[in-house]
């Protein structure tokens, strides 16, 4: 019981420190996760974006802009919560709370990256194909966007760590 409180407190202290770092960050300080997913939209997609100092990538064939809003951290803070609470019956132990928290950080940056780089790629081609049929504005169509792109890759990835879990634990009980 202990040990899991201390999971779920370390989970907070991590989740408000990324939080506080979003928060007070500039563009620059968001290079760790900005620039890889700039350099995934660039590999889908063939788009060039090129770095610009206090504003983010910008791509001049699109003129669009990867700006500190779209840099992922707070999908990121969500899926590293969701995979740490998800795992949370696993840390009986101190070592394995440890092993869970910091691969709950490791995989909800890598699956921020991704999702991030899908919904900056939906918004491109959105950009491109306007619905001239919706009373939505662009802004609210790319909200819309963001918030369905967003939250169908939570589901995935906790769908993916419920079967790595379940299959986890059949290996362990089977043996």
């Amino acid at each position: 019981m202990k040990t899991k409180l201390l999971m779920l407190a370390l989970m907070l202290a991590i989740a408000w420190g990324l939080k506080r770092h979003y928060a007070d960050a500039r563009v620059e300080d968001l290079s760790w996760i900005i620039t890889p997913t700039a350099y995934l939209v660039s590999a889908v997609t063939g788009i060039g974006f090129e770095w610009r100092a206090g504003e983010g990538y910008f791509s001049h064939d699109r003129l669009f802009l990867l700006e500190k809003s779209c840099a992922g951290v707070n999908f990121m803070i969500a899926a590293f919560a969701m995979l740490v609470l998800a795992l949370l019956h696993r840390g009986d132990h101190a070592a394995q709370a440890v092993r869970i928290v910091a691969g709950a950080c490791a995989a909800s940056y890598a699956s921020a990256v991704v999702v991030n780089a899908v919904r900056i790629v939906m918004a491109l081609w959105l950009a491109d194909h306007p619905a001239s049929t919706t009373s939505l504005s662009p802004a609210d169509a790319h909200r819309l966007e963001g918030i369905a792109v967003y939250f169908g890759g939570l589901v995935l990835l906790h769908e993916l760590v419920r079967r790595f879990d379940r299959r986890a634990f059949a290996v362990v009980h089977t043996s």
